[in-house]
């Protein structure tokens, strides 16, 4: 376990650019009741903790295809003592949904095999849950050169939108870059896609039709986005809600990868990544993109360091409709090691910031892409408690990566859903973290493994999960939990 300190002076920069203040008295945590309320503006995917008769989860969508070694599930955790009730229905391209009824059993988690209910390029899912609560999440699988598998988790949503932005994009060097689109609603969805690149921005496919309960797939190098190495995307419906995902799988000397993820629902002042690092064989990039008309300013603050690591960085300026890229190891003075970021803009001045982190290991990169988490836009909310439906599967070092927003010193504790309901793993309970502290976290301990997790703190933090690549694989593949709605 490292623990890092954030310097005073870039707490100060940070909060001169609009960032959430900090330094206020730590937010008790709230014990979570995993349920559905939507956020009033859009959010990050999130554990609602308000307890309502029904929650609809949507999953950005798994490959289908039946291929050898590809594969996608849907898992459902229940954390509540009692069974709970699901409804799925997959989604999928060019063929009739798929609806199913099941059960999870309390204190236990259940898993949906996608590709032997629908075949399909990919395929998403609806999943309606009555009669308790739960959490949902996802899992990709498919074989890259060099892996047996390579697998990508990442959470669903509560939540559809009209809007949807992608800031890091790559079809460089043989790599592929696919747009899930996924309506699952009983009315078609009509969006103009566009996006933008080194040679500037171009919106090819205005009034694109989303059929009722469909799934539509683009691949961005057909519509003029190849061999392209920065792409930034933008999808806006004029008619109807839709989830937007990117499945991206890397092929060139310098990247390695495949991962699948939702877009960001919108724009936004502030983004907070809880992992990064500066140091041999890692390549660390961040890519703003903004969506507006007019030009914005970006502050980049480096957090998580020892109190007498101070690095200034200048402000990027981002051309409206256009995407620059930010890596620290470029900074002067940059240090070596474990760091977390944040990205601040004047209120109102909106963009998306997304980070590509590849750590190689024996001459094989792992590359990882992952969304930047906002605060709550309506009130800076910011959680102290994080689940996830999906953890290890096996023993694992520096699995979770916990940064402290707060000027207070806190504690955190992880606990598991084991047979008999929710109990402290007896390794990681009361884990000191500093104010503005930076700290990972082994998940090594057997309570722990297999088993759906909560984070809870005593301050106000950002996590970020690092799973194994795949079985007999190299690397990490990084991705958010979901924070808990307090």
């Amino acid at each position: 376990m490292i623990v890092r300190r954030i310097p005073v002076l870039a707490v100060t920069a940070a909060v001169a650019v609009g960032i959430v203040a900090v330094g206020r008295k730590a937010v008790e945590p709230t014990p979570p009741t995993f349920s559905a309320m939507n956020a009033v503006e859009p959010w990050m995917p999130a554990a609602p903790v308000v307890t309502t008769p029904s929650t609809t989860w949507f999953c950005p969508g798994v490959p289908a295809s039946g291929e050898d070694g590809v594969s996608g599930s849907v898992v459902i955790a229940n954390a509540d003592p009692g069974e709970l009730r699901a409804h799925v229905t997959l989604l999928g391209v060019d063929s009739e949904p798929v609806e199913q009824d099941l059960t999870v059993a309390p204190h236990s988690r259940t898993s949906i095999d996608v590709g032997a209910a629908i075949t399909s390029p990919y395929a998403s899912a609806v999943v309606e849950i009555t009669g308790g609560t739960g959490v949902v999440e996802q899992q990709a699988v498919r074989p890259l050169e060099g892996v047996a598998t390579a697998t990508s988790v990442a959470p669903c949503t509560t939540s559809a939108s009209s809007s949807w932005y992608l800031a890091e994009g790559f079809t460089a060097e043989g790599s592929v870059e696919e747009l899930i689109l996924s309506n699952p609603y009983p009315q078609s969805a009509i969006v103009d896609i566009g996006f933008a690149t080194q040679e500037g921005s171009r919106e090819p496919l205005q009034g694109y039709i989303i059929p009722a309960r469909s799934v539509k797939v683009i691949d961005m190098a057909e519509i003029a986005a190849r061999d392209e190495p920065e792409v930034a995307v933008s999808v806006v419906a004029s008619r109807g809600n839709l989830l937007v995902a990117r499945s991206q799988i890397y092929g060139g000397a310098d990247r390695r990868g495949f991962g699948i993820a939702l877009a960001a629902p919108a724009a936004r002042d502030q983004w907070w990544f809880a992992d990064g690092e500066v140091g041999p064989g890692v390549a660390e990039r961040y890519s703003i993109y903004n969506p507006g008309d007019d030009e914005v300013e970006v502050t980049p603050a480096l957090l998580g360091r020892d109190a007498d690591t101070f690095v200034p960085i200048d402000p990027l300026v981002v051309p409206a409709r256009q995407v620059v890229t930010f890596t620290p190891a470029d900074v002067e003075g940059m240090p070596e090691g474990r760091h977390a970021m944040v990205f601040g803009s004047n209120p109102g001045d909106l963009v998306v910031v997304e980070r590509v982190l590849t750590r190689t290991f024996d001459d094989l990169p792992t590359t990882s892409v992952v969304l930047g988490a906002p605060p709550r836009y309506e009130d800076g909310y910011v959680a102290t408690t994080w689940t996830m439906a999906l953890a290890a599967e096996e023993a694992v070092e520096d699995a979770l990566v916990v940064y402290n927003v707060d000027a207070v010193d806190a504690v955190v504790t992880v606990q598991a859903v084991g047979p008999n309901g929710l109990e402290n793993v007896p390794s990681l309970t009361e884990v000191g973290l500093p104010a503005y502290g930076l700290t990972t976290i082994d998940l090594t301990d057997e309570a722990a493994v297999g088993r759906q997790l909560i984070v809870r703190s005593t301050s106000r933090v950002f996590v970020e999960r690092l799973l194994p690549r795949g079985p007999e694989a190299q690397g990490r593949v990084g991705s958010w939990p979901l924070p808990v709605e307090g």
